[in-house]
C-alpha cells in the first residue's frame, strides 16, 4: 500500500485526485496511489448529485482531520483545439450569480454544483464529527474542484446554521470561483486558501480578470473566448504558490506576467503539440505537473 503523502498539501493533492475514482453509481474504487497517498483512516464516503451524477466528493478521516474532497473535471478526450476550446468556454461562460447571505457574487455552475450535494455533504461531516469530536475539517479539490471548494467554505462560515466550517482550504488547478467582491469578503483569517497552479496551466485563469481580458484581446484565439467574461469581475482567491518547469513549488509568486501568458497564448494557437503541452500541464496524476510537485517523492511510483 502506498505511503501517505508527506505533507498535508500532497495529502490533500492525493484526496483531490482519490475523487475521480468516483463512479456514477456513487460507489468508490480505491484507486492508487492516491487513495494511499491521502491515508485514509477508513473508506471515504462518496457523495454524488446533479444530472448524471455528474458532481461529487469524498468525505473521509485521515491524520490531519475530516476531509472535503470535490471531484474536478476529466480533460475531453481527444484532446484537439475544438475540444479544448468548448471546454474551456465551458467555464469562462457564465455570469457570477449571488448566493443569499455570502457577499459577492459566484460562478453560476460551480454554485449550481455545490447546491446538487450540500445536504448530503452536510449530514456526512455532522456523522464524521460526531464521531470524532474536535477534529478540524478542510476542504480541498482539483479543477472544478477548487472553487466547488472555495464556495462551500464561503457558504459553513456565512450560514450559521452550519455550525462549523473548515480551518483551510487547498485547491489545485482551480478556476476564478466568483467576482472580486466575494473575494474582498472571504474569510482568509479564519479560513486560509491556499492555490496551487502548474506551469503551462492556463484553467487557473478563467474565467477570466479583466486584466486578462485586455492581454487576450492580442490573440485571437484567447481574445473571443475572454471577452465573454467581460465586465464580470472574476477574481482569483487565496495564497498563490506555482509549480515551476522543473516542479518546485515557488511561495510568494506574483500572477502570471504578461510575458508569460503571450507565451501560454502562443503555445494554445500554436498547433496541436503546444495546445496538447498546456491541456497536460492541468493533469492531476502522477507524471505530471501538480503531483510532481507536491509529492515528488513516495507516493508515485
Amino acid at each position: 500500500m502506498t505511503t501517505p503523502a508527506a505533507t498535508i498539501e500532497g495529502r490533500m493533492m492525493c484526496a483531490s485526485s482519490a475523487a475521480y475514482s468516483i463512479q456514477p453509481n456513487g460507489s468508490y474504487t480505491a484507486l492508487e496511489p492516491y487513495h494511499g497517498g491521502v491515508g485514509w483512516l477508513g473508506a471515504p464516503v462518496a457523495i454524488i448529485g446533479g444530472t448524471q451524477n455528474i458532481n461529487a466528493c469524498l468525505v473521509g478521516v485521515n491524520q490531519d482531520g475530516i476531509i472535503v474532497a470535490f471531484r474536478g473535471t476529466v480533460l475531453p478526450v481527444p484532446i484537439t483545439k475544438m475540444s479544448i476550446l468548448d471546454w474551456w468556454q465551458d467555464i469562462v461562460d457564465s455570469e457570477p450569480k449571488p448566493i443569499p447571505g455570502v457577499p459577492g457574487k459566484v460562478h453560476c455552475g460551480f454554485k449550481d454544483a455545490v447546491q446538487t450535494i450540500w445536504a448530503q455533504l452536510l449530514t456526512q461531516v455532522g456523522i464524521f464529527k460526531g464521531l470524532h469530536p474536535g477534529m478540524p475539517v478542510y476542504m480541498t479539490g482539483h479543477s472544478k474542484g477548487g472553487p466547488m471548494a472555495t464556495i462551500s467554505a464561503a457558504r459553513t462560515h456565512f450560514d450559521t446554521t452550519v455550525g462549523w466550517k473548515p480551518i483551510a482550504v487547498y485547491t489545485y488547478a482551480s478556476p476564478h470561483p466568483g467576482d472580486k467582491d466575494f473575494v474582498k469578503d472571504f474569510p482568509l483569517t479564519e479560513i486560509p486558501v491556499t492555490r496551487y497552479e502548474n506551469y503551462l496551466d492556463v484553467v487557473p485563469l478563467v474565467p477570466p480578470s479583466e486584466k486578462f481580458i485586455q492581454l487576450a484581446s492580442k490573440s485571437k484565439l484567447l481574445g473571443d473566448l475572454f471577452k465573454l467574461a467581460e465586465g464580470w469581475n472574476y477574481a482569483s482567491l487565496g495564497e498563490r504558490k506555482y509549480i515551476n518547469r522543473k516542479h518546485e513549488v515557488i511561495s510568494g509568486q506574483p500572477q502570471l506576467t504578461p510575458k508569460q501568458f503571450a507565451k501560454l497564448a502562443f503555445m494554445v494557437a500554436a498547433g496541436p503539440c503546444g495546445l496538447r503541452k498546456v491541456a497536460l500541464a492541468h493533469m492531476y496524476t502522477c507524471g505530471y505537473g501538480y503531483m510532481k510537485g507536491l509529492c515528488p517523492t513516495g507516493v508515485c511510483p
